[in-house]
């Protein structure tokens, strides 16, 4: 029998947005709506954010009639601070993580600021909804886990079988529509080679991609991104004209890769 087509729906948009002071760090958060072999609704949420967005990620909940216990499963792509601070809300959701991850954030690399020693002890408290996956482990039907490892060691996507084809759910291995068209991760902790692989993969799977710091977008001919989502962000407390305030508009890619990446092995 055809699978039924799941829907994918952006919760909170994300923004390739940073500072000379830092990154404002906002990514994607999108709900995923299928079957599973019961034939039940289950409520899928890749990725949870900040704490900075818990106001607007509850706020965006309730405008479409949920809240955080009608969430089944939370997908952390990955185990950085921006995608799984809010991991708290959801006190009855199957939390999902890949095995390597899990891992991996017991002993972090020293130089990692993106996954600091705490990390840790937030899946620690939640260790008994983990369910750890790897390739090709199916969350309901026509929805499954794919292997994007690079950014960190056990990053993953969510492939999802809609109506408008395949949308990939793809965190930080995809962080922004350049990141897909010149092939080459924008900040890489675990490995450059690994993370390189999993743009192709994951480019050549999906017809939408659902990225870890854009808004979601196709990949045309001649790599030509069409956005499938308007950019929706309204800044609050700045003026145009403030003392020291400059905007740098380049959209060049700017590659970061963590020093001692090389010296880095799981638990």
């Amino acid at each position: 029998m055809p699978v039924e087509p799941v829907t994918v729906e952006t919760i909170l948009q994300g923004y390739r947005l940073s500072t000379d002071h830092g990154s404002v760090a906002f990514c994607g958060v999108n709900l995923i709506e299928g079957r599973d072999g019961a034939g039940a609704l289950t409520r899928i949420l890749v990725d949870t954010g900040h704490t900075g967005r818990r106001p607007s990620l509850t706020r965006e909940l309730a405008r479409r009639g949920l809240s955080p216990d009608d969430i089944d499963i939370v997908v952390c792509t990955h185990a950085h601070w921006d995608h799984i601070e809010n991991l708290d809300v959801f006190e009855r959701a199957q939390i999902v993580l890949h095995r390597n991850e899990r891992r991996y954030i017991k002993h972090p690399h020293r130089n990692d600021h993106a996954c600091p020693e705490w990390i840790d002890a937030i899946f620690e408290r939640y260790q008994e909804r983990i369910r750890e996956v790897e390739e090709g482990v199916r969350l309901i039907d026509g929805v499954e886990i794919v292997d994007a490892p690079g950014h960190s060691a056990g990053t993953i996507a969510v492939a999802a079988t809609t109506g408008e084809g395949m949308a990939v759910v793809t965190g930080d291995a995809v962080q922004n529509s350049l990141v897909a068209v010149e092939r080459k991760n924008v900040l890489v902790f675990w490995s450059d080679a690994e993370a390189t692989r999993t743009i192709d993969k994951l480019v050549t799977l999906a017809d939408v991609i659902y990225p870890g710091h854009d808004q979601a977008f196709r990949l045309g001919g001649n790599n030509k991104v069409e956005y499938v989502q308007d950019f929706q962000l309204r800044m609050t407390g700045l003026g145009g004209d403030e003392p020291g305030l400059s905007f740098d508009p380049g959209l060049e890619l700017r590659q970061e890769i963590m020093p001692g990446i090389e010296e880095q092995r799981l638990a």
